[in-house]
C-alpha cells in the first residue's frame, strides 16, 4: 500500500529521547543528586550542583560563587550574591551544609569518575531551579547556566515565604516575569548565538569557562579519614 508514510516498529525509530537536558532560561523541577565545591588556591569558592532533570543527569557549574579569595589575613570573604542563592536552597532543603567530603562523581570527559567535595547535607533534594543562560566572548564563545534562585517543588515557595511563613506564589509569580531572560556580555547578539548553536557550540559542544575550574576543596586540604563514595555507574 502507498502513502504517505508507514509506521515502523523498529528500536531506532520508537525509542523515546532522552534528552532533557538544561540549555535554556527556565525555571525546572530538577532533583540535587549532591552539590559540589570547587576551591581556589586565593581560597575563593563555588558551590556547583550534580543534578537530574527528568532522567538526564548533568553538572551546573561556577554558579554560587560563596567566598572570593581570602583577605590579607587569610581569612575568607563572603560574596553576597552567591551566598544569597545558596541560602535559599539551605532553606528550602531546611539544613545546614557541613564541610565538604572527598567523592567521585562522573562528570569528567565522556562521564569519568572525578575527584570532588560534596556536599552531603544536601543530597537528593528535589527542588525547582530557575535558570538565566550567560554568553560571553572569552577565546570563543562561552556559555553558562546562572542560578537566579530555587523554590520549594511541592508549591513553588521562596526561602522568604517559608522563611516568612507568607503567601506562597508570589515570589515565583514575580520570577515567571524574567523566566525567558538571556545574558549576552561582550557585544554578542542572539543572531551570533544562534549561529553558534547551529555550528555545534564550537568544538566540543557547549563550554563553559566556569567548567575548567578544578574540584579542589578536598585536594587542598589534609585527605578525610574516609572511604571515597561514587555517584553513578561503576566502570566495567
Amino acid at each position: 500500500m502507498s502513502g504517505f508514510a508507514k509506521r515502523s516498529t523498529k528500536q531506532e525509530d520508537v525509542k523515546q529521547s532522552s534528552s532533557n537536558y538544561i540549555n535554556s532560561s527556565g525555571i525546572y523541577p530538577i532533583t540535587i543528586i549532591v552539590p559540589f565545591v570547587d576551591t581556589s588556591e586565593e581560597g575563593s569558592s563555588v558551590v556547583n550542583l550534580y543534578i537530574e532533570h527528568q532522567g538526564q543527569k548533568q553538572s551546573l557549574f561556577g554558579n554560587m560563587r560563596v567566598t572570593n579569595k581570602n583577605d590579607e589575613n587569610g581569612d575568607p570573604v563572603t560574596n553576597t550574591i552567591g551566598m544569597r542563592i545558596f541560602n535559599q536552597l539551605l532553606v528550602i532543603a531546611d539544613t545546614d551544609a557541613a564541610d565538604p567530603v572527598e567523592a567521585e562523581l562522573p562528570i569528567g570527559k565522556k562521564e569519568a569518575m572525578k575527584d570532588v567535595a560534596i556536599l552531603e547535607d544536601l543530597q537528593d533534594i528535589e527542588v525547582l531551579i530557575r535558570v538565566q543562560m550567560e554568553y560571553s566572548n572569552w577565546k570563543g564563545i562561552q556559555e553558562k547556566k546562572v542560578i537566579k534562585g530555587f523554590y520549594r517543588l511541592e508549591d513553588g515557595a521562596t526561602a522568604e515565604e517559608i522563611v516568612n511563613d507568607s503567601e506562597v506564589g508570589k515570589g515565583i509569580k514575580a520570577d515567571e516575569n524574567y523566566v525567558d531572560n538571556i545574558t549576552y556580555k561582550d557585544d554578542l547578539t542572539p543572531e551570533d548565538i544562534a549561529a553558534w548553536v547551529a555550528g555545534g557550540r564550537g568544538k566540543g559542544g557547549a563550554s563553559s569557562g566556569a567548567a575548567k575550574s578544578s574540584s579542589s576543596a578536598a585536594s587542598k586540604k589534609a585527605k578525610p579519614a574516609f572511604t571515597k563514595k561514587r555517584f553513578g555507574k561503576k566502570e566495567a
